[in-house]
């Protein structure tokens, strides 16, 4: 038998060559992201921040529950103040976040989230390593929560 020759490709070497141009182009898009967010730990810390802040809102709404965050160099740390109408104090526990090494705060911080969702507008300025501002964390008024901005 004589076999014949092909100019072009198949149907399945086609399908192979796009799903390893796909690859690559998606392995090159997600280090891309990476290197422009910067440190992978302070995303997570930013994360871990946002999520404990809404857990702190909840609760302080659920519970009557005031609120005092406490900002320092290596943590921070959110502990409930004494409930005025709530029985559920019990279910409402202190939690903390560690700070990346990368990063800490200008000096030490202390707000206070009252029960029925106000505090006091604050700006916390955050440094990198060389002392140079990284972060601006604007608390805004009530529990419409905080902006982060990168300088």
């Amino acid at each position: 038998m004589k076999s014949k020759s092909r100019d072009a490709f198949t149907v399945i070497e086609l399908i192979v060559y796009l799903g390893v141009i796909i690859g690559i182009l998606m392995i090159n898009l997600m280090l891309i992201k990476v290197v422009q967010t910067g440190n992978p730990s302070e995303r997570i810390f930013w994360n871990s921040f946002q999520s404990a802040w809404t857990r702190m809102t909840l609760n302080a709404k659920a519970n009557n529950v005031s609120y005092r965050i406490s900002i320092r160099n290596k943590d921070i740390v959110f502990f409930p103040m004494e409930t005025r109408l709530s029985s559920n104090f019990d279910e409402v526990h202190t939690e903390r976040i560690s700070v990346p090494d990368s990063i800490h705060v200008r000096s030490s911080r202390h707000l206070i989230a009252d029960d029925d969702g106000f505090s006091a507008p604050t700006t916390i300025v955050w440094l990198d390593k060389e002392n140079d501002i990284k972060y601006y964390q604007k608390v805004q008024m009530g529990w419409s929560g905080y902006h982060v901005e990168r300088k």
